[in-house]
């Protein structure tokens, strides 16, 4: 049972680390950081906030991670969900996550062993890229 839970852990470490994040500001203001129980809502590209609410848009954000290394969509939304709290954003407009496909191949060069030359390998693989984009907005006060 320990050796599972160190397993599980660890793969959990791992998987933190295989997300590339960068986010972009758009204003030079700061706001305090939301508690970490706070709900951010979250927005995609086909829905809109309330009419009767309005806001600023405050930065971008934007998140990738390999398939391969356990990334899944729901990780990179709560990843975003996480930064917007940091950033002390209200919500999240314009979410889009796109997943692409892509092949290569990996060569191991040849070389001469003791005996004889070992020939190059070849050696083709596939992968799929996750990528998150959205918008950080925090809501204004009514005028």
């Amino acid at each position: 049972m320990k050796k599972i839970f160190l397993v599980l852990l660890a793969a959990a470490c791992l998987a933190g680390c295989a997300t590339t994040v960068r986010y972009m500001s758009y204003t030079g203001e700061t706001y305090p950081p939301k508690p970490g129980n706070y709900f951010v809502t979250v927005f995609t590209a086909s829905q809109h906030i309330p009419v009767g609410q309005p806001y600023r848009v405050i930065g971008k954000v934007e998140i990738q991670g390999y398939a391969s290394d356990g990334v899944t969509p729901g990780m990179l939304m709560d990843q975003a969900e996480s930064i917007a709290r940091r950033k002390g954003a209200d919500a999240i407009i314009n979410a889009n996550t796109v997943s692409e496909l892509y092949t290569g191949t990996y060569v191991i060069p040849g070389h001469y062993g003791y005996y004889y030359y070992h020939p190059a390998r070849y050696i083709p693989y596939q992968n799929s890229i996750l990528q998150f984009t959205a918008d950080l907005v925090v809501y204004t006060p009514h005028p």
